[in-house]
């Protein structure tokens, strides 16, 4: 976790290049209320959420199913990442693994991952885009027994910082898991994904 005296938000939002690519979200893209709520919880774990930057992200009422501009996620998840590790890219991949990780700690997150396998969490993740957001596209494309390529089109989160909600979900399904990243450009690519069953 970083500490608050060696936060550098205005560094960290130059790695991200996040000036250009909050001007490059289609005003129209919108996300799930959820996943404030979501943010919310994990700051609040790491004691975080109080914390001005983020929490004028926090405090504003999100419903959960109402759709919410992109860009306010974008950028409260960039200053979160930022709060949590020198690099912010690092510190998104932890929120959003940490998310997953708090779930399938749960009484029905134990009980689901008893049931979970690879191929059907990432069929799901495929088929419940249009439930997540009103933009982007997700194609699945299986390489075998223990292999998958997730494309992304139109995704407007770092795809390394999602990264971690896959790993996150592979962990879950009881497997060793590596997620690579391909990038066509910014907003395009896909996960490259392998994981391996507990011996």
């Amino acid at each position: 976790m970083a500490s608050m005296q060696s936060v550098d938000f205005a560094r960290a939002a130059g790695e991200l290049d996040l000036e250009w690519r909050l001007k490059n979200i289609p005003a129209s893209a919108k996300v799930r209320g959820v996943f404030f709520s979501v943010l919310n919880d994990e700051m609040q774990r790491r004691r975080l959420a109080s914390v001005p930057e983020i929490r004028r992200f926090l405090t504003v009422p999100h419903h959960s199913y109402a759709l919410y501009p992109a860009t306010e996620l974008v950028e409260a998840f960039a200053i979160a990442g930022a709060l949590i590790h020198p690099d912010p890219r690092e510190g998104m991949r932890e929120l959003f693994s940490g998310s997953i990780r708090y779930v399938t700690q749960t009484w029905y997150g134990k009980f689901f991952s008893k049931y979970l396998r690879p191929y059907d969490a990432l069929r799901w993740i495929e088929r419940s885009r249009e439930y997540i957001a009103n933009y982007g596209r997700y194609r699945l494309e299986p390489r075998g027994d223990n292999d998958a390529i997730l494309h992304k089109y139109d995704e407007y989160f770092w795809l390394d910082a999602l990264r971690g909600g896959c790993e996150g979900m592979l962990e879950a399904c009881g497997v060793r898991g590596e997620v690579k990243i391909e990038l066509d450009s910014p907003f395009c690519g896909r996960f490259v994904i392998h994981w391996t069953d507990p011996s």
